[in-house]
């Protein structure tokens, strides 16, 4: 399944594997030629939305795992 993820989706989805867990802002910033941050937040609403990854809550943040 992660092999037909669209590229930024599968990238964010990369990232997420190798750290762990990450917020919006972090896993902006580990991103090639990253885009703006709420596209960034999308990509990680379907991502959430697939099932593939989830998020908690820290302080006003999520954290996505």
């Amino acid at each position: 399944m992660i092999e037909s993820l669209p590229r930024r989706e599968r990238e964010i989805f990369e990232i997420l594997l190798g750290a762990g867990e990450a917020s919006a802002a972090q896993v902006r910033e580990r991103m090639n030629d990253a885009p703006s941050y709420s596209a960034v937040r999308a990509l990680l609403a379907r991502l959430e939305g697939r099932g593939l990854i989830r998020h908690r809550e820290e302080g006003q943040a999520y954290v996505y795992a």
